[in-house]
């Protein structure tokens, strides 16, 4: 793995403003340690078609994006203890991530940075009984960036800063044992959609607002939401 990566860092090194560099990773064990730089546009790690495939306890995994049009496109499929960061600087850029579809995710950790306009991430958490203790940090800067986050987990924690304009927030979280949210939004027009279902325990939205012409819509229930 440390030979192929290498193998990556050097061709990201001579193409590094050329954009067009494609990742493709296939990760299986334990203890990864995975950082990945692209500057350019048009850039992707995985593809619709053959995503990147994660699969390890203990994983830190850092894609930095910077530039226009860029994707990542990943399966984690079981990551228990691990941390991931997904940081993005530039407009038009996309990410949809898939974690703990077919294995124990718990203990995990997520930190999602975007600057610019127009960025979309998909995330989604869970669809697995052993998807426990989703830490995941949203910090938005820009205009129209659209963030779809889906946890099915127990015990689902999600704090967003948010500043900008017109940007698109929803989330679902379900499963059970205390989902909580915490956001700080700032801008104008933003529309802010959140969804808690939870049987058992507690569901807590902390909102701070500081909006104009804005649309929250809050929904907590013990089903159906």
């Amino acid at each position: 793995m440390k030979k192929i990566l290498g193998i990556f860092a050097v061709c990201l090194s001579f193409s590094a403003f050329a954009g067009n560099n494609d990742i493709y990773i296939t990760q299986t064990g334990t203890g990864l340690t995975l950082t990945i730089d692209q500057i350019g546009a048009t850039n992707t790690v995985g593809t619709s078609g053959a995503r990147a495939t994660l699969s390890g306890t203990s994983m830190t995994v850092d894609i930095d994006q910077i530039g226009d049009s860029n994707t990542w496109l990943a399966s984690i499929l079981q990551g228990n203890s691990s941390s991931w960061t997904y940081s993005v600087t530039g407009d038009s850029n996309s990410a949809t991530l898939a974690v703990g579809g077919s294995g124990d995710a718990g203990g995990s950790d997520f930190d999602y940075t975007t600057v610019g306009d127009s960025n979309v991430l998909i995330w989604t958490q869970g669809a697995n009984s052993t998807a426990t203790s989703a830490d995941t940090d949203f910090s938005i800067s820009g205009t129209s960036n659209n963030i779809n986050a889906a946890c099915d987990s127990v015990g689902c924690i999600n704090n967003w800063t948010i500043s900008g304009n017109s940007n698109d927030i929803d989330t679902v979280q379900t499963g059970s044992a205390n989902h909580s949210i915490t956001v700080a939004l700032t801008g104008t027009s933003n529309d802010i959609d959140v969804h808690q279902t939870d049987v058992t325990s507690t569901n807590v939205v902390n909102l701070i607002s500081t909006t104009t012409g804005g649309t929250i819509d809050v929904d907590q229930c013990a089903s159906g939401c």
